[in-house]
């Protein structure tokens, strides 16, 4: 009987550990795919500001960098839905004065 627990309880941490794995490529995969697409978006809307296609482009990858190295998926996620919130502005802002 101990043993059946014992390898009850071993394969439950196997698939617990596995679970970690499984939550870290998600995170991986959810920033690569937010930078990815923040970086296009912002490129974008910064050529219409004005800014020379380079210039965007860097600019926007700094501050995807900062973002995804800073903010959680979840995170990411209410920003992405909620741009205009003075939160999420002051987040947008702080991510821009750092790339300065």
């Amino acid at each position: 009987m101990k043993a059946g627990a014992l390898i009850v309880c071993g394969m439950a941490l196997l698939m617990l550990a596995g679970c970690g794995k499984t939550k870290e490529t998600y995170e991986k995969s959810f920033k690569d795919s937010f930078k990815t697409s923040f970086v296009k978006s912002c490129t974008e809307s910064a050529k219409k500001g004005g800014l020379k296609e380079d210039q965007a482009k860097a600019k926007c990858d700094c501050v995807g960098t900062y973002l995804v190295g800073k903010y959680s998926s979840i995170e990411l996620t209410k920003l992405s839905a909620n741009t205009e919130s003075a939160s999420s502005k002051q987040i947008f802002d702080e991510a821009i004065n750092s790339c300065k």
